[in-house]
């Protein structure tokens, strides 16, 4: 009896782990470890300087394949392709972007040519895309509710341990933590699909429904490009004096979003205080708008100004990240293009900021010119977003609620029934699906036999490639 009880617990403890409410996420957060632990631990680089050029060009070339490869993915996938994690694809990927990490923290950091940095950066970058990517796919699977309870514990601990514990370790500690992380995200996705072996894609909705989201899909997306590249053009603009040991407040700074995720997940936890998680949007862009205005004020408020911007960029990416998880659930967006935009929209925002700092800095007489009024047009262009996302605010957080009023649920109808050539017998028996009638009652009200109704249901699964009621009543309540 112990040993069969054993075995049970020893057979679903994996299980446990990839499909739990809030460990689910904890393969995806292993992606973002895995870069925040790379580039902003000192120890990740010994007996190198963590803004040494050779690092900080190595570090853009990763965000470049990062934001790139996961939209190239997409475009190729288009709307009704997938990229699934089977072991041929998932394995190389992984353990390619681990020895590519290796190889940037030894070689890389040693030859007297910096191309094989240079080489492994990309690696690094295309590896973690398409990793991400599967594990949009996957969690896409899963029908992942993506909610700040479930996703910020898990975020903020793993963080606050990984990024706080390999800035302790001495030595090659944090190289060889480094290396590690892609290869645990791909066991956990690669269990994570294992476990769901029958588990479908959100259908998507038709065309003109989806379309209808469209447009706070890119203002959304657009805002968190806007926000990264304002935080990341305060960080790389920030003097390194003002700083001390410049070096550690990268970490810092990653350990404060944290910080603020869980934060955040506990003021949403109070009954008073509790509204939808993307109201904070809003208030994430006031505190760029701040740690801006901080680097103007005074030069006493730059390190101020460096650890909230690093800090409110981890947070965008999150909350972006759940934002698209949720629109890929509702069946308004691909999983690859959902993950691709949060994930491309964040690394080529840091990328541009970053970007322009530099250039900044490299040349001194366009930096002396052009930092402080480049700050002042960000200032206002956050100020002119922050206006239109109070605006959108109730559009934003529309789009993730499920319930539908019975025009809205029409109007889906009407959707399918001309996208998918529907008759008009058959739209009329799936509006009175979509609105709970049986089989029984909807021969009652089209005064019809059961048969008739069931044989018109028949044509409906076929043309909509559904199999039964529960999965077309989702559908057309978006619920995935």
């Amino acid at each position: 009896m112990s040993t069969n009880r054993r075995v049970t617990v020893d057979a679903i403890a994996p299980e446990r782990i990839v499909l739990g409410p809030r460990l689910k996420y904890l393969g995806l957060t292993l992606l973002l470890a895995w870069h925040y632990c790379l580039w902003f631990v000192p120890g990740s680089f010994p007996a190198h300087f963590l803004l040494d050029d050779r690092i900080t060009f190595a570090w853009l070339i990763a965000l470049t394949a990062g934001g790139a490869v996961p939209l190239l993915l997409a475009w190729r996938l288009g709307r009704r392709r997938h990229l699934a994690a089977t072991p041929r694809l998932l394995w190389p990927v992984a353990v390619t972007g681990s020895a590519a990490t290796v190889a940037l923290t030894t070689v890389g950091m040693r030859s007297a040519s910096p191309a094989a940095a240079y080489v492994a950066a990309v690696v690094i970058g295309a590896s973690s895309g398409v990793l991400w990517v599967l594990w949009g796919e996957s969690l896409a699977r899963h029908k992942a509710r993506f909610t700040l309870e479930r996703v910020a514990p898990t975020y903020g601990v793993v963080m606050i341990v990984l990024v706080g514990g390999t800035y302790l370790l001495p030595g090659w500690g944090a190289p060889a933590v480094d290396a590690l992380l892609p290869l645990v995200s791909a066991a956990l996705l690669h269990q994570h699909a294992r476990s769901l072996p029958d588990a479908q894609y959100p259908r998507l909705l038709p065309l003109k429904v989806a379309a209808v989201g469209v447009r706070t899909i890119v203002v959304v997306t657009g805002i968190s490009f806007a926000a990264a590249f304002a935080s990341y053009y305060t960080v790389a603009i920030v003097p390194w004096d003002v700083l001390g040991q410049v070096q550690n407040f990268f970490t810092y700074g990653i350990l404060l979003g944290a910080v603020m995720i869980l934060l955040l997940a506990l003021l949403q936890a109070v009954p008073m205080w509790r509204q939808s998680t993307y109201r904070a949007y809003p208030w994430l862009l006031l505190f760029s708008i701040t740690a801006c205005v901080l680097y103007l004020a005074d030069t006493r408020f730059q390190a101020g100004a460096f650890l909230l911007a690093l800090a409110i960029s981890s947070l965008f990416e999150v909350l972006l990240t759940m934002y698209m998880g949720v629109l890929t659930r509702h069946g308004y967006i691909p999983p690859a293009t959902a993950f691709a935009l949060s994930g491309g929209a964040i690394r080529l925002g840091i990328l541009v900021g970053n970007g322009t700092a530099l250039v900044y800095e490299r040349v001194p007489t366009l930096g002396d010119v052009l930092v402080r009024p480049t700050f002042v047009v960000v200032v206002a262009g956050l100020t002119v977003l922050l206006i239109s996302m109070v605006r959108q605010e109730y559009a934003i957080d529309a789009l993730t609620q499920s319930p539908q009023s019975a025009t809205e649920l029409m109007r889906v109808i009407a959707s399918v029934a001309e996208e998918f050539r529907l008759s008009e017998r058959e739209r009329e028996i799936l509006a009175l699906i979509g609105q709970g009638y049986t089989a029984s009652a909807v021969a009652e009200s089209l005064v019809i036999s059961p048969h008739t109704v069931n044989t018109h249901v028949q044509h409906i699964y076929a043309k909509l490639g559904i199999h039964k009621r529960s999965e077309l009543i989702g559908y057309l309540h978006r619920q995935g």
